[in-house]
C-alpha cells in the first residue's frame, strides 16, 4: 500500500506566503528532503498546489512531479548529483537520492534544487543522535485490551529536540510520524516518560495511538534542530485543527528552503525494536 508524503498535504495546499520565498511568482518549487545519519538522502521536488475549496485526491498530486529538476547535495567540499529512483513506499513514487552520500553526525549538507530558472538553497547539520534509557510497555488506561509504549530520553547538558517515527513489523515498509511525538528537553521534568504512539500513515486520519498484545514496532528516535523542531510543532498543530469545523486550518508549514517551500532536515537517529508480549 502506497504511504503518503506529508508535506503535499501541508506546505503545498496553500497559496505562497512563506518569507522564504518572497518576490517568487508563476511557479513555485515545493520540496520535501532529509538525510539521516547512515542513511542515502532522499529528496521530494514538486511544483506547488494551490489550496481549494472543493475536495482534491493526494493522487492528482502526481502531475506536481518534478523530474526535469536538478538536485544536488554537496558535503566535505565535494557535490554529488541525485538520481530519481522509485519507490512503491510513496504515493508519488519518485524521489531523488544518491547511494554516494552516506549521512554522518556532526556533518553539513548543503542542498541545492535547480528548475526552469528557480533555485533554491537549504543548509543542515545532522546532530549527534539521542539515546534511551527506559522503555515501557503498559496497558492503556482507556481500553485495557490496548497498550501503550513510554520511553524515558537520556539526559544531556544542552537544550536538545527530538523527533519520534514509528513502523509495525510485518505491517509497514517505512517509518511514519508518532502522533504528537516531538520532544523539547526544555519543556519536560528530567523524570518525565513520554509516550511514543503508533505513526500516522495518513495525514488527517484518526490516529491510532495504541498497540495490540502481539505486535512488533520498531521506534526511531530522531535529534532534530530548531528549524526541525518549528516544522514538526505545526505539522502536529495543523493535524489537530484540521479536525475541527470551527477552527479551519489553513497555512505553510515553516520550513528553512530559501527561494522554496518546505524543508531539508538532518536527522541523528538511533531505533529500538519493541515487542508486546
Amino acid at each position: 500500500m502506497k504511504r503518503f508524503i506529508y508535506i503535499l498535504t501541508l506546505v503545498l495546499a496553500v497559496a505562497c506566503t512563506h518569507d522564504n520565498t518572497t518576490g517568487l511568482t508563476g511557479d513555485i518549487l515545493a520540496i520535501e528532503g532529509w538525510i539521516e545519519s547512515d542513511a542515502n538522502p532522499m529528496v521530494f521536488v514538486t511544483s506547488a498546489v494551490m489550496a481549494k475549496q472543493e475536495k482534491q485526491n493526494v493522487s492528482d498530486l502526481t502531475q506536481h512531479l518534478l523530474l526535469n529538476t536538478t538536485v544536488s547535495v554537496t558535503t566535505g567540499g565535494r557535490t554529488y548529483n541525485l538520481y530519481p529512483k522509485l519507490s512503491d513506499d510513496y504515493a508519488l513514487g519518485i524521489y531523488f537520492t544518491s547511494d554516494r552520500v552516506v549521512g554522518k553526525v556532526g556533518e553539513t549538507y548543503e542542498l541545492d534544487v535547480r528548475w526552469r530558472g528557480i533555485e533554491a538553497h537549504a543548509s543542515t547539520t545532522i546532530l549527534p543522535c539521542g539515546q534511551l534509557d527506559s522503555i515501557v510497555v503498559e496497558r492503556s488506561a482507556d481500553v485495557d485490551t490496548l497498550y501503550v509504549i513510554k520511553v524515558h530520553i537520556a539526559p544531556e547538558p544542552e537544550r536538545r529536540y527530538y523527533r519520534f517515527f514509528s513502523k509495525d513489523i510485518g505491517r509497514d515498509s517505512i517509518f511514519a510520524p508518532s502522533y504528537m511525538g516531538i520532544y523539547d528537553s526544555g519543556l519536560v521534568r528530567p523524570e518525565e516518560m513520554t509516550f511514543v504512539d503508533r505513526g500516522v500513515q495518513r495525514p488527517f486520519s484518526v490516529p491510532q495511538y495504541y498497540y495490540r498484545y502481539g505486535d512488533s514496532a520498531v521506534i526511531k528516535l530522531a535529534s532534530i534542530d530548531s528549524a526541525a523542531y518549528e516544522f514538526w510543532s505545526k505539522y502536529e498543530e495543523s493535524q489537530t485543527f484540521s479536525g475541527v469545523a470551527l477552527l479551519p486550518y489553513s497555512s505553510n508549514m515553516p520550513g528553512n528552503i530559501d527561494g522554496a517551500l518546505g524543508y531539508w532536515f538532518g536527522y541523528g537517529v538511533t531505533t529500538y525494536s519493541i515487542s508486546i508480549r
